[in-house]
């Protein structure tokens, strides 16, 4: 059985009380691949390895943020595409698991908020890169003949809740058609729906799901819900 999990860090830096709380709780899940968002370099690879994705152009981020960090117990092996995606929040890599080598795309599907407000280019519509990654991710998923694992920030709630942006919601269903997104709803263990997601292709089953909401024992250690699925082949 594989263990996936993801986890939005708010940027906390890896030294923080709250960062390194937040580490300390993730790595103690005894997941085999992590996939965490707004992270820091610094992240403690133990025992285990990472890869993460292009450093953030923008001045207000500090060279040590990354939106994307894929860590894995066993060895990644990078797997580039020769097709356009924000690869400051993209990483795509294969390892062993205890299930096999498995392919994981690690993303970070952009803000609907991103480059509207505090933009340092042209200034952009709501939701417009958003669905910008949506688009590049379904022609990259397209392209992938092996199974494969999305995991990591998708920005939106699945399915879409009262107020979610009908266009986005419509638009991440087919990016996704024929993947089952285990975390949609809301999680064992958490109270509301969530925006970190595990999406898998048939060739897999999410055994358990379970979520953790993003105060623990009293602290607030990220402004996301997190997830982990217990996956299986499939049949």
């Amino acid at each position: 059985m594989l263990r996936v999990a993801t986890w939005n860090l708010e940027r906390k830096t890896v030294t923080s009380p709250t960062g390194s709380a937040a580490i300390a709780y993730v790595t103690g899940l005894g997941a085999d691949v992590l996939v965490l968002t707004e992270a820091r370099t610094g992240f403690p690879a133990g025992d285990g390895h990472v890869l993460v994705g292009e450093p953030r152009a923008q001045k207000r981020f500090t060279e040590d943020e990354r939106t994307v960090l894929l860590w894995s117990a066993e060895p990644l092996e990078l797997v580039e595409f020769d097709l356009p995606i924000d690869l400051t929040r993209f990483v795509a890599a294969r390892t062993e698991t205890p299930i096999g080598q498995v392919l994981i795309l690690a993303v970070c599907i952009t803000w609907h908020m991103a480059e509207v407000q505090y933009h340092e280019g042209p200034k952009r519509k709501l939701w417009e890169l958003h669905l910008e990654y949506l688009r590049d991710l379904a022609v990259i998923m397209g392209q992938i003949d092996e199974p494969f694992i999305v995991a990591g920030d998708f920005n939106q709630r699945v399915p879409r809740v009262k107020g979610g942006n009908i266009a986005a919601a419509e638009a991440l269903a087919n990016t996704f058609d024929g993947l089952d997104i285990v975390s949609a709803g809301t999680p064992s263990g958490c109270s509301r729906p969530g925006i970190d997601h595990i999406a898998l292709t048939p060739h897999f089953t999410a055994k358990q799901v379970k979520g953790w909401p993003n105060t623990v024992t009293g602290r607030r250690l990220s402004d996301h819900d997190g997830v982990m699925a217990d996956v299986v082949l499939s049949g």
